[in-house]
C-alpha cells in the first residue's frame, strides 16, 4: 500500500487511540464493579489487539513488518490478559508487574485477591 494511505489513516488511528485511552481509563479504573470488568476485559484487550493490526495492514506497513507485528500484538495481548487482575473487595484495576506471577493481595486495599 502507499504513504499516502497513512497519510489518510494515522490520523484516525490517532483519534481512535485517544478515545479509546479516555473510555478505558474511565472504565476500567473508575468502575468498581469487578465481576463486570473481569467480563469485558478479555474481548475488549482482543480487540484492541486487532484494532492495531488491522491499522498497521490499512496504514501500507511492509507485510514483513507487519508479519512480526502479528506475534508481538499477541504476546503484548497474552501479557495483558496475565497481568492485569480486579479486586473483588474494592473493585481496583490491578497490573502485575512480574508476567509470571498474579498478586496476592490488593494493592489498594489489602484484600486476598482469587487466583
Amino acid at each position: 500500500m502507499a504513504q499516502g494511505n497513512a497519510d489518510q489513516v494515522f490520523p484516525v488511528f490517532f483519534g481512535v487511540w485517544i478515545v479509546l485511552g479516555i473510555f478505558s481509563t474511565g472504565f476500567f479504573y473508575l468502575n468498581k464493579n469487578a465481576a463486570l470488568k473481569r467480563k469485558v476485559w478479555p474481548p475488549f484487550i482482543s480487540a484492541v489487539g486487532i484494532l492495531f493490526l488491522g491499522f498497521t495492514w490499512a496504514m501500507g506497513v511492509p507485510s514483513g513488518t507487519f508479519f512480526f507485528a502479528v506475534p508481538a500484538v499477541a504476546l503484548i495481548t497474552l501479557l495483558n490478559l496475565r497481568t492485569v487482575t480486579f479486586c473483588n473487595s474494592c473493585g481496583a484495576t490491578l497490573r502485575s508487574q512480574n508476567p509470571f506471577a498474579r498478586p496476592a493481595f490488593c494493592s489498594k486495599c489489602g484484600a486476598k485477591l482469587e487466583p
